[in-house]
């Protein structure tokens, strides 16, 4: 098996991982020692999530010493988790997203749990709107189902609630900023359940011969790459914003942006829209001061803005899906062209 790493950033997740690791029979862990007890100073990172750059040196450090192949972290309240990986070829460091995590955690529940289940509940998940598009992509070749919410858990747990209530088996749901939940046990993001099940799915990788990289790559392989481009400008009046989404839909919503066909339209503001809804009415909750605009592309980019509520940022989140056989680099090259072209003519930045 790999040999795992493990941080608790300064927080209270060291002693329910060795519990976790100790239940489920997995070999026990290596804690990084000056991150393995709470202290409030935070005093080894520059800023206790382990999703921002460099909060993850001093563990990468130590797996270094300790030869580790895996580093799993939880952040102080141990509800989100990141994870990377090293090279035993050439010693790099692969720190894998939120999405990146997000699917192979729900790939995994659904060819261990719900694709051999004899339940007759069909299998559900659920992702944040802002979260890749590649889980979705999977439910509909494999045969579950999916929906998306807006950005939360308040909203991701909610949706989990009702889809059980409706007959459905939920099994997983998350978004991309290092949030998972398994809805089976509690409809909210739990960062030690996901130490749990993604160091089993680590376990039967290495088994096999492979690692995490190869792991995800193999899945790239079958349901095609997924590239994303998520920034932000900053906007300190909030009538900016609201005026680029009132230009985009001035005269009816367009069917072309910067010469690229849209397939739909959700815009998440007063008053809402979908073009896919009989209605034209979105089923997702609207927001005047926060709204969202989704364009989903027939090149199979979507494209999703919106005003932050609580910062002065204006933020894009940008995907482009390459079929199967279409090799990372094109679709990044692709990709990076059509968000210049397509900011340039709705943000005029």
């Amino acid at each position: 098996p790999p040999s795992i790493a493990y941080s608790a950033m300064h927080g209270v997740g060291n002693q329910w991982a060795t519990k976790l690791f100790s239940t489920c029979g997995l070999r026990p862990f290596k804690s990084v020692p000056a991150q393995k007890r709470p202290d409030p100073a935070f005093p080894t990172v520059p800023f206790p999530n382990p999703e921002e750059r460099g909060a993850l040196a001093l563990s990468q450090s130590f797996s270094e010493l300790e030869g580790c192949d895996i580093i799993v972290a939880n952040d102080p309240d141990a509800d989100r988790l990141a994870c990377a990986e090293r090279s035993r070829e050439d010693g790099s460091w692969t720190t894998f997203t939120g999405d990146q995590i997000g699917t192979m955690l729900g790939h995994w529940l659904y060819t261990q749990v719900g694709k051999p289940s004899s339940d007759e509940k069909k299998i559900a998940m659920v992702a944040s709107t802002v979260s890749s598009s590649m889980l979705s992509v999977i439910a509909k070749r494999e045969g579950f189902f999916f929906e998306d919410t807006l950005t939360g858990f308040k909203w991701i747990g909610s949706k989990a609630v009702d889809l059980n209530s409706s007959g459905y088996r939920t099994l997983f749901g998350y978004e991309e900023a290092i949030g998972f939940a398994f809805p089976d046990i509690v409809p909210d993001k739990d960062g030690i359940t996901s130490l749990g099940i993604l160091s089993e799915l680590a376990y039967h990788v290495y088994h096999e011969g492979k690692t995490l990289k190869e792991h995800m790559q193999g899945l790239y392989k079958k349901y095609g790459e997924f590239v994303s481009n998520n920034s932000y400008y900053f906007c300190h009046d909030p009538k900016v914003a609201l005026k680029i989404f009132d230009d985009f839909k001035r005269d009816g919503y367009p069917s072309l942006v910067a010469g690229y066909e849209i397939e739909s339209i959700r815009y998440l503001g007063e008053p809402g829209y979908d073009s896919l809804a009989a209605d034209k009415k979105p089923t997702l909750a609207t927001s005047k001061s926060s709204p969202m605009l989704t364009l989903r592309f027939k090149n199979g980019c979507v494209v999703q803005l919106r005003a932050s509520g609580t910062e002065p940022k204006f933020k894009y989140y940008i995907e482009m899906r390459g079929e199967p056989g279409v090799s990372r680099d094109e679709v990044e090259k692709e990709l990076m062209k059509m968000s210049r072209l397509v900011l340039e003519e709705i943000c005029q930045p």
